[in-house]
């Protein structure tokens, strides 16, 4: 396999991952440890992460395809995860609904600046006689990192609570947005070679 898609599979693998440890056990969260909290603000919380991603994505991804260079949509990505990153750490000082919907509203700020770019640069360098192979390979490896994580984040809670599982959170997607980062040594490189008749520079504000 391409190592920029292995590189794009374990940056996602390891996001996702942390995110499994307490997608399962949030609401249960928001019920118990946040100040007026609910199962309807938790409901709110994750239309409120949708939605923030859902209609900012659209517009980076129009930003990202008025670059020529073909480099905007790594370093928009490369934001993204770096927000992604950010957001376990906030969750461990959210104590009230507004602080837990501003925590939701930046990780779907995060997650709509990562994936238009992740998407664009996984099609990219996918082997045209094997999409359907490197394709279902990154989902099945999301997906069973995810599984591990949903199960394991419930088991964490009742022996140790909350905390450790936020900072597990926090720390895979650290790795996940490190793992990333590494692909800006070499990714000017690779697209030359991959767009040889292309200018290849940063333009992110062009």
């Amino acid at each position: 396999m391409n190592p920029i898609l292995a590189t794009l599979i374990i940056t996602d693998f390891l996001a996702l991952s942390g995110l499994g440890l307490i997608s399962p056990i949030l609401a249960i969260f928001i019920e118990r440890n946040v100040t007026g909290g609910s199962i309807a603000a938790a409901g709110i919380a994750q239309t409120i992460y949708m939605v923030v991603k859902s209609v900012l994505q659209l517009g980076v991804g129009r930003f990202n395809d008025r670059d020529r260079a073909y480099v905007r949509e790594y370093w928009t990505s490369l934001l993204g995860y770096g927000v992604i990153a950010i957001v376990p750490f906030l969750y461990l000082t959210v104590e009230t609904v507004p602080q837990l919907f501003l925590a939701q509203a930046l990780l779907g700020v995060g997650a709509a600046f990562a994936y238009p770019g992740w998407i664009v640069i996984f099609t990219k360098f996918t082997d045209a006689q094997r999409e359907g192979r490197e394709w279902t390979t990154y989902s099945t490896v999301v997906f069973i990192g995810m599984a591990i994580t949903g199960a394991l984040g419930g088991i964490l809670v009742e022996r140790y609570g909350f905390r450790p599982v936020f900072a597990g959170w926090g720390i895979l997607s650290t790795l996940g947005f490190v793992a990333f980062a590494k692909l800006g040594l070499n990714y000017a490189a690779l697209q030359r070679d991959h767009h040889p008749h292309a200018v290849i520079h940063v333009t992110f504000l062009q």
